[in-house]
């Protein structure tokens, strides 16, 4: 008797585990399809990372990943797309802190202003826990981050009227994306804010709606908003570190092996494309200057101490200071 028992435990444990190899083997030949949207233009070196992730990843994974990616705000607001993410649609978006905000609101505090000074610093971001906690929760929310290396460059302020000190920001209005960190450190600095879509900012200006605008020197050049601006002040009062978020849900389901081919090449465009960002600054800058705006001298420190008030404002002094204290 204990001997037919033994064999039946046996057969049963063998019968389970080519059950699971078949469920791995129909899992990894199936093939998952992931749309990507940025409202970045396709000549923005971004964009240009973004092409480099779909190569690699539909290589890598055989084909059984395809990503399909979306310019412009083809795919949708990043608002719409977050929300489709979050129930679980094929979808990601490349994203700042401030949009994640809404979500958990901590997670704010690396969009805040003069956090960091340059592409390095922000990197050394990653390795803080603040950062490595914040990220853990997101799964609680629908989300996954592959990866937040994804540098746009400094913002600056290109505006109609010459800015040089946050005095001269007083009764200007400036277009804020509508995150919360964003528009109470330009309100912190002097100005007025208008929660304008990014793909309106340029009419907007036109139109005399706005005084002007804050953004990074790529975004600038590939949106022209330097046709409808008269100005540049090198504030450089956020470092712009955007990441890939897609479906939390979506991305479990995939193999292991997949996941970690997504993770790994994600932070490999993420990487290539800010290399670019910072290789071509100079030349964005140009541009802008070659089509008659004039570069404004600032005092940056007065902007720096103007728009620290904003971390006790926000609730945000603790994580800053836990922040300020890791980084060093």
């Amino acid at each position: 008797m204990k001997k037919k028992t033994l064999f039946k435990i046996l057969v049963s444990l063998i019968f389970l585990i080519l059950l699971g190899c078949s469920g791995n083997k129909e899992n990894s030949e199936k093939t998952f399809t992931l749309k990507v949207g940025t409202v970045l233009n396709e000549a923005d070196p971004i964009y240009k990372g973004l092409e480099t992730f779909k190569k690699n990843v539909e290589e890598k994974t055989g084909g059984h990943v395809k990503v399909e990616l979306y310019s412009g705000g083809q795919l949708g607001t990043d608002e719409d797309v977050l929300e489709q993410a979050k129930v679980g649609a094929g979808v990601g978006i490349i994203t700042d802190p401030g949009r994640m905000s809404n979500y958990i609101r901590d997670f704010g505090v690396l969009a805040g202003p003069y956090l960091v000074d340059n592409y390095e610093q922000s990197l050394k971001l990653m390795d803080t826990s603040v950062y490595k906690d914040l990220v853990e929760e997101f799964s609680t929310h629908g989300f996954k981050i592959l990866s937040f290396n994804y540098f746009q460059g400094s913002r600056n302020l290109y505006t109609k009227n010459p800015i040089s000190s946050p005095s001269d920001l007083k009764g200007q209005r400036i277009r804020s994306s509508g995150s919360e960190i964003v528009t109470k450190s330009l309100e912190a600095m002097g100005a007025n804010t208008t929660v304008i879509p990014w793909s309106e900012a340029y009419q907007a200006l036109q139109q005399k709606v706005i005084e002007g605008v804050e953004v990074h020197n790529s975004a600038a050049v590939g949106s022209s908003i330097y046709e409808v601006t008269s100005y540049v002040s090198l504030t450089g009062h956020f470092q712009l570190l955007t990441g890939l978020v897609i479906s939390d849900s979506w991305f479990s389901g995939l193999p292991d092996e997949y996941k970690k081919i997504l993770i790994e090449e994600s932070f490999n465009a993420g990487k290539q494309a800010s290399e670019e960002v910072i290789a071509k600054d100079n030349e964005f800058l140009s541009k802008v200057k070659e089509s008659g705006v004039k570069v404004v001298d600032v005092d940056r420190e007065a902007f720096k101490n103007a728009s620290q008030s904003v971390y006790e404002t926000l609730g945000y002094k603790d994580l800053y200071e836990k922040i300020e204290q890791e980084l060093k």
